[in-house]
Protein backbone atom coordinates (compact mmCIF):
# COMPACT_ATOMS: atom_id res chain seq x y z
CA UNK A 1 0.00 0.00 0.00
CA UNK A 2 1.39 3.24 -0.89
CA UNK A 3 2.34 6.00 1.72
CA UNK A 4 -1.20 8.36 0.57
CA UNK A 5 -3.22 5.72 0.82
CA UNK A 6 -1.68 3.84 4.38
CA UNK A 7 -1.95 7.68 5.64
CA UNK A 8 -5.61 8.18 4.55
CA UNK A 9 -6.74 5.11 5.56
CA UNK A 10 -5.21 6.10 9.30
CA UNK A 11 -6.80 8.78 9.33
CA UNK A 12 -10.18 8.31 9.01
CA UNK A 13 -9.23 5.09 11.42
CA UNK A 14 -8.24 7.61 13.90
CA UNK A 15 -10.92 10.42 13.58
CA UNK A 16 -14.34 9.51 15.35
CA UNK A 17 -17.34 8.97 12.82
CA UNK A 18 -14.89 9.82 9.70
CA UNK A 19 -16.31 8.23 6.64
CA UNK A 20 -13.56 8.99 3.85
CA UNK A 21 -10.50 10.93 3.68
CA UNK A 22 -8.54 12.37 0.34
CA UNK A 23 -5.75 13.69 -0.77
CA UNK A 24 -6.76 16.79 -3.21
CA UNK A 25 -4.79 18.55 -5.64
CA UNK A 26 -5.81 22.70 -5.27
CA UNK A 27 -7.23 21.81 -8.95
CA UNK A 28 -9.53 19.70 -7.07
CA UNK A 29 -8.88 16.60 -8.46
CA UNK A 30 -8.10 13.99 -5.48
CA UNK A 31 -4.46 12.30 -5.76
CA UNK A 32 -5.26 9.59 -3.58
CA UNK A 33 -9.14 8.61 -1.45
CA UNK A 34 -9.93 6.24 1.08
CA UNK A 35 -13.35 5.84 1.96
CA UNK A 36 -15.53 3.35 3.93
CA UNK A 37 -18.72 3.36 2.02
CA UNK A 38 -18.01 2.95 -1.17
CA UNK A 39 -21.08 4.71 -2.60
CA UNK A 40 -20.06 7.98 -1.43
CA UNK A 41 -18.26 9.96 -4.00
CA UNK A 42 -15.57 11.44 -2.72
CA UNK A 43 -13.67 12.63 -5.97
CA UNK A 44 -17.20 15.02 -6.11
CA UNK A 45 -16.93 16.43 -2.75
CA UNK A 46 -13.04 17.02 -3.25
CA UNK A 47 -14.00 19.12 -6.83
CA UNK A 48 -16.93 21.28 -5.08
CA UNK A 49 -14.71 22.50 -1.61
CA UNK A 50 -11.49 23.12 -3.40
CA UNK A 51 -13.70 25.53 -5.84
CA UNK A 52 -15.35 26.94 -2.47
CA UNK A 53 -11.26 27.41 -1.56
CA UNK A 54 -10.09 29.33 -4.68
CA UNK A 55 -13.46 31.41 -3.91
CA UNK A 56 -11.74 32.14 -0.69
CA UNK A 57 -8.47 33.02 -1.69
CA UNK A 58 -9.48 35.56 -4.09
CA UNK A 59 -12.55 37.11 -3.61
CA UNK A 60 -14.30 38.68 -6.59
CA UNK A 61 -11.19 38.93 -8.45
CA UNK A 62 -9.08 41.16 -5.94
CA UNK A 63 -5.82 41.14 -6.54
CA UNK A 64 -3.56 39.03 -3.62
CA UNK A 65 -4.15 35.85 -3.37
CA UNK A 66 -4.19 34.30 0.44
CA UNK A 67 -3.89 30.51 0.43
CA UNK A 68 -6.48 28.90 2.71
CA UNK A 69 -4.73 26.79 5.29
CA UNK A 70 -8.25 25.59 6.63
CA UNK A 71 -12.19 25.25 6.51
CA UNK A 72 -14.69 23.82 8.39
CA UNK A 73 -18.03 23.33 6.88
CA UNK A 74 -20.49 22.03 9.71
CA UNK A 75 -24.02 20.18 7.69
CA UNK A 76 -26.68 18.88 9.58
CA UNK A 77 -25.76 14.97 8.58
CA UNK A 78 -21.99 15.92 7.84
CA UNK A 79 -18.82 17.68 8.66
CA UNK A 80 -16.30 18.70 5.99
CA UNK A 81 -12.79 19.19 7.05
CA UNK A 82 -9.91 20.71 4.85
CA UNK A 83 -6.59 21.34 6.00
CA UNK A 84 -3.75 22.55 3.51
CA UNK A 85 -0.57 20.72 3.37
CA UNK A 86 1.63 22.55 0.76
CA UNK A 87 1.08 24.64 -2.18
CA UNK A 88 -0.94 22.89 -4.38
CA UNK A 89 -2.17 20.18 -2.41
CA UNK A 90 -5.27 20.05 0.61
CA UNK A 91 -6.64 16.89 2.80
CA UNK A 92 -10.13 16.33 2.82
CA UNK A 93 -11.86 14.84 5.82
CA UNK A 94 -15.32 13.98 5.73
CA UNK A 95 -16.76 13.19 9.45
CA UNK A 96 -20.35 11.92 9.90
CA UNK A 97 -23.32 13.80 11.94
CA UNK A 98 -21.52 12.58 15.01
CA UNK A 99 -17.99 12.95 13.85
CA UNK A 100 -15.58 14.91 16.12
CA UNK A 101 -14.47 18.29 14.52
CA UNK A 102 -11.74 18.82 17.19
CA UNK A 103 -9.82 15.17 16.48
CA UNK A 104 -10.40 15.45 12.93
CA UNK A 105 -8.53 18.78 12.93
CA UNK A 106 -5.81 17.28 15.01
CA UNK A 107 -5.99 14.07 12.89
CA UNK A 108 -5.47 16.33 9.58
CA UNK A 109 -2.45 18.18 11.26
CA UNK A 110 -0.73 15.27 12.07
CA UNK A 111 -1.15 13.56 8.59
CA UNK A 112 -0.28 16.97 6.84
CA UNK A 113 2.90 17.24 8.27
CA UNK A 114 3.65 13.38 7.67
CA UNK A 115 2.25 14.20 4.02
CA UNK A 116 4.39 17.27 3.41
CA UNK A 117 7.44 15.72 3.33
CA UNK A 118 6.64 13.22 0.77
CA UNK A 119 5.35 16.04 -1.80
CA UNK A 120 8.03 18.20 -1.43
Amino acid sequence: MNVFRETLRSLVERSDGARAAALVGSDGIPIETFSLDQTLSIESLAAEMLGLVKSAENPRGMGSKTPIRELVFVRDDSRILLSRVSPGYYLLLLLGEDGGVGRGRFELARAALGLEKELV
